[in-house]
């Protein structure tokens, strides 16, 4: 008899993408033709529950159906609109389960409207959150769900009544805050994972320039955080835990894989996939050891790094057997 595989319930957005691709971004009153435009499918939420079943199985398993030894779930809701049928039938594709989306009468599918400057690869974000906004304050938790993977593109009350529940049920807590605001205390009592940029750390910490990210990683592990996690673009990642902070040691940087950057639209989602996807294998096959933090970051940070060298959100997340080994 096979064992059950590892649960990772994503609670979060589910949105069509409008990617726009440009030189530049135009000034106030300026009309500036594009170089291209396209559709795809996104929302921190779905790009982040796409990364953790891409980041767990390859494209052949996915496509054969085959089981893999992590299971991936999204809860959350769409409108009833052109969108979503297209939107629920490419996660499934991938590999999500989608049972746990509603589907809303009278609403409409979340739209982020994106425009990418094709020489830096950077991007601006807006977001209409639309049938994202319309999640009701309630249990959404799965009882078997090990890991609860959670952003904040939802309705706050939402996600802070399930941070709390997901705790009340054991699983292990990740949290990517974005787009970042200020938390009450209660989201950090118990939290296991919490993942932040540096603009993110900057709001969430209340220290706007850092002498250290030691000093940042400080302030959340006081409010309650086990492992913090501070993405920092091509600087790399630094992480701290609250084992090490007692000790008085200093948290340590993993460096960034150097590449040539397209598009970083799901990057931050691809090393959050990962991330949780180690996560959840540790939880289920030597819960008694040591999280290896070092080699969970390592792994996320090359898998995203694959994500930059391709545009567009979803598409350009990586499959677990393109990421190589080191």
């Amino acid at each position: 008899m096979s064992p059950k595989p590892a649960v990772i319930s994503v609670i979060g957005s589910l949105n069509v993408d409008l990617v726009t691709r440009t030189p530049r971004v135009p000034v106030a009153g300026e009309t500036l033709t594009s170089e291209s435009f396209s559709t795809g499918y996104g929302g921190k939420g779905a790009n982040q529950a796409v990364a953790c079943a891409r980041l767990s199985r390859t494209q052949s398993q996915a496509a054969n159906g085959s089981p893999s030894d992590v299971e991936v779930r999204i809860v959350g809701a769409v409108g009833e609109d052109e969108f979503y049928a297209g939107l629920l039938k490419s996660l499934q594709g991938d590999g999500v389960g989608t049972e746990g989306v509603k589907v809303l009468k009278g609403k409409k599918t979340g739209v982020a409207v994106i425009v990418v400057e094709t020489g830096s690869g950077e991007n601006r974000i807006m977001f209409c959150p639309g049938a994202n906004y319309e999640v009701e304050v309630g249990d959404l938790v799965d009882g078997d769900a090990g890991v609860v993977l959670f952003q904040l593109e939802l309705p706050l009350e939402v996600v802070l009544h399930n941070m709390r529940v997901a705790r009340e049920k054991g699983a292990e807590t990740i949290i990517n805050p974005a787009p970042a605001i200020p938390l009450p205390d209660e989201a950090y009592h118990g939290l296991g994972h919490l993942i932040v940029n540096e603009t993110e750390a900057a709001i969430l910490s209340g220290i706007e320039k850092p002498t250290s990210w030691d000093e940042v990683a400080s302030v959340f592990i006081k409010r309650g955080v086990k492992n913090v996690i501070i993405t920092l673009g091509g600087e790399g990642v630094y992480y701290q835990t609250s084992s090490q902070h007692a000790q008085s040691k200093p948290g340590k940087t993993v460096p960034a894989k150097k590449v040539k950057v397209v598009d970083t639209t799901a990057a931050g989602d691809t090393f959050v996939g990962a991330y949780s996807v180690a996560v959840a294998r540790w939880r289920t096959t030597s819960p008694d050891s040591e999280f290896d933090l070092d080699a969970a970051i390592r792994h996320a940070n090359l898998a995203a790094s694959l994500t930059v060298q391709k545009a567009g959100a979803q598409s350009s997340i990586p499959w677990v057997d393109e990421v190589p080994s080191s």
